[in-house]
């Protein structure tokens, strides 16, 4: 009889399965905040004005109103009476240009409150960012 100098183990080798798991939660922990940086709001759309391929945030302050008229920039929710001392902040930083990206659905009344919040922090002029209009018309 020929003996064999490997005996059989028999518990489960689980250090596959937690390195693996550690190297998932890993890149989910670091993706997460990134996969999430922008509201869904969808601007309506129009055929007129200057066409901006993409708002470069290190000269453009984006300010977002979603439908029912929550305010967020870069994606991190704010109150409408942290807008004015956020756009001084910005201007004095060197953002030149100031944007407000309104859903469609939301009133006119959260537009004018942002507007005048963002004049009040010294923008004279702001852009509104609307959707390319579809061919065909709408």
């Amino acid at each position: 009889m020929i003996r064999t100098r490997y005996s059989q183990f028999s518990s489960i080798n689980i250090t596959n399965l937690v390195d693996v798991t550690m190297t998932l939660l890993v890149v989910f922990m670091l993706a997460g905040p990134v996969m999430h940086r922008s509201v869904d709001i969808r601007p309506p759309s129009s055929d007129q004005g200057r066409i901006i391929q993409r708002l470069d945030p290190g000269t453009s302050l984006v300010v977002e109103l979603d439908s029912l008229g929550n305010l967020s920039v870069s994606g991190e929710p704010l109150s409408m009476a942290e807008l004015s001392p956020l756009a001084e902040a910005a201007l004095a930083s060197g953002r030149t240009e100031a944007f407000v990206r309104a859903d469609r659905a939301v009133r006119y009344e959260a537009v004018a409150a942002t507007l005048s919040e963002l004049r009040r922090g010294g923008y004279e002029t702001v852009g509104l960012v609307q959707e390319a209009a579809a061919e065909g018309g709408r």
